[in-house]
């Protein structure tokens, strides 16, 4: 048995060759991850949120017979998707949906999509973003209303992903100074991003929240990017922390497919957190057969 393994972690409309000797396919098409939010920037005396997490992206599965693949076809690894912006005055910024994977089987385009962005801080709470599903990205959280699932198989902002294949939805944050809770974790999609910190009436300085799991990776702390998946996505990246003079951006989500997290609270004149970015996508093709290759197991990473 000869084992052939290509790793693709950039690249759009690329073409991917079959091998002549391949009898079985098995695709992993994991999508991106969605940004976290921006922290806001209001005066001293008003309490604000941190940005919420973005969602995490959704992994895709599956073993094909090569006969049902053609000889060449077209692939596509979602983007690095930039969290949201800084802001010295008022509500944070916003990103957009992360970006999807996708792989042509035979003219037909197979498409892991991307989570949703988590919203900017305010001086009311912030959203986290949905979790992709297998037909449809996360929904952008909207203010302090959490994005929808993604259709079959995602979860709204806000909530794990116990299934086998959506991302989990970031977690949003409350006004005041005080550290989010844990950011929400998936079993097989891509972790939420945690929330950045709020500040209080002239309160500031507590940390983030800590990134949403993916699988058995480690959950990551505030501001900390999150922990890389390795062929399955990864975890949510942490919250930043809010300070009056240096409040923390939101850590990237763990590559591939984990979500941003949210930046952290400020003073007006000083430029809040930005927002983690969503981590990228990544494709995955191992093909399976017989051939009369000296080397009858190798790698490659693209």
């Amino acid at each position: 048995m000869t084992i052939k393994v290509e790793k693709f972690t950039s690249g759009t409309a690329q073409t991917w060759t079959k091998e002549n000797w391949a009898e079985s396919v098995r695709i992993i098409l994991i999508g991106g991850g969605g940004p976290g939010g921006a922290g806001c920037a209001i005066a001293a005396a008003t309490s604000g949120s941190g940005g919420g997490g973005g969602g995490g992206g959704a992994c895709i599965d599956r073993v094909y017979a090569a006969s049902q693949l053609a000889a060449t076809e077209t692939y596509t690894v979602a983007a690095q998707q930039s969290g949201g912006s800084s802001t010295s005055s008022g509500s944070g910024g916003q990103g957009s949906v992360g970006n999807a994977s996708t792989f042509t089987i035979n003219g037909v385009t197979l498409t892991s999509y991307g989570g949703g962005a988590g919203a900017g801080g305010a001086t009311t709470a912030s959203g986290g973003g949905g979790g992709a599903g297998l037909n449809g990205a996360g929904g952008n959280a909207v203010t302090s209303t959490a994005g929808v699932a993604g259709l079959n198989g995602g979860v709204a902002g806000q909530a794990a992903n116990t299934g086998l294949f959506g991302g989990a939805g970031g977690r949003g944050s409350l006004t005041g100074n005080t550290t989010p809770s844990a950011g929400f974790e998936a079993v097989r999609g891509g972790g939420g991003g945690g929330a950045g910190c709020g500040k209080g009436s002239s309160t500031y300085g507590a940390a983030g929240g800590v990134g949403g799991q993916s699988r058995d990776r480690p959950a990551a702390a505030g501001g900390a990017s999150g922990a890389p998946g390795f062929c399955y996505p990864g975890g949510g990246g942490g919250g930043g922390n809010s300070s009056a003079t240096a409040p923390q951006a939101g850590g990237a989500g763990g590559i591939p497919g984990g979500g941003g997290g949210g930046g952290g609270a400020t003073v007006t004149g000083v430029a809040s957190g930005a927002g983690g970015a969503g981590a990228r996508g990544e494709i995955i093709v191992i093909s399976y057969g017989q051939t009369t290759d000296v080397h009858p197991i190798y790698q490659i990473g693209v």
